[in-house]
């Protein structure tokens, strides 16, 4: 089981007008997402770092269209873009 702890998220979303009460909802769905996608990719492998303390990483900035997109669909790709970044730490 891999368990990790996020201190601190800042989050930056422009043009949201009208979608600021689904920001909340969606980032915590995007961090249980990582959680999952992580336990998953180390579920059968002992490659899981024992220790791994990250200062400050940084996600390339998404496009996603609010209007046309699903809490769920956008919580996956912020996921997807936060293990690319994390992958990075984790030489995996």
């Amino acid at each position: 089981m891999l368990d990790f702890q996020i201190s601190r998220l800042a989050l930056a979303f422009e043009n949201s007008s009208g979608h600021e009460h689904r920001i909340q909802p969606i980032a915590l769905r995007a961090a249980t997402i990582l959680g999952e996608r992580l336990s998953e990719r180390y579920r059968t492998t002992d490659r899981a770092p024992r220790t791994l303390h990250v200062d400050a990483m940084s996600a390339p900035a998404l496009s996603l269209d609010l209007n046309n997109t699903s809490d769920e669909q956008a919580a996956g790709q912020i996921a997807d873009a936060w293990l690319e970044a994390l992958a990075l730490h984790l030489k995996v």
